[in-house]
């Protein structure tokens, strides 16, 4: 079974040696992956406009996160206490949901987050966003497309999942709430490199 699951399999990344790896494609144009990925971040739970949110918000802030969400979702932050979908999962009642963003872009901006490699940056963005999983709907395609805006930033393609790995995703997710985010950024960063691979051989 593990072999069918190419993306999500569990052996441990040398992480820089393994990051490192992708520095041969830098000169690839990665536009054909991000009008890919568009249409299969729609397809997660159903957003739309993908593309236009991603063309709008270049930079990962607090009104970056909320207008993705108010153009692919309608932007509304969650009004009711829910319980942990996830073991671990933070989920702060909506009162405390504003002020947990803000201490999130506060750890965000901070210089030492700055030195973390981008794949590994983006899993930790994707998963505070999902561990604080601040709107109605919506939260794991805003998580993964704020994610991708610091891709985007280091010059690398999106993550996306296909939706035959979807329900591995969210395992993935589970474990990233339980301090456990290796697997996360092993996703990503095979997401990325499969998809540079598939532009460099033409």
């Amino acid at each position: 079974m593990a072999e069918d699951l190419p993306i999500y399999s569990e052996s441990m990344l040398r992480t820089r040696l393994q990051f490192a790896d992708l520095e041969r494609f830098k000169h690839l144009n990665t536009t054909p992956v991000w009008e890919k990925s568009d249409a299969l971040i729609e397809q997660f739970e159903g957003g739309t406009n993908v593309r236009r949110a991603r063309e709008v918000v270049q930079e990962p802030t607090k009104s970056g996160l909320l207008e993705i969400h108010s153009i692919v979702f309608g932007g509304a932050l969650r009004q009711h206490a829910m319980r942990p979908l996830f073991r671990g999962q933070d989920c702060p009642d909506p009162e405390f949901i504003d002020r947990s963003l803000d201490n999130f872009f506060a750890w965000l901006t901070a210089e030492s987050v700055a030195e973390i490699h981008p794949i590994e940056r983006a899993a930790l963005v994707l998963s505070r966003i999902a561990d604080i999983w601040p709107f109605e709907s919506g939260n794991l395609t805003v998580a993964i497309m704020f994610g991708n805006t610091v891709l985007r930033q280091a010059d690398l393609p999106p993550f996306f999942v296909l939706p035959k790995h979807k329900r591995e995703f969210n395992t993935v997710i589970a474990q990233a709430m339980a301090i456990e985010t290796q697997p996360l950024v092993n996703a990503i960063y095979k997401t990325i490199k499969q998809e540079l691979e598939a532009l460099a051989s033409g």
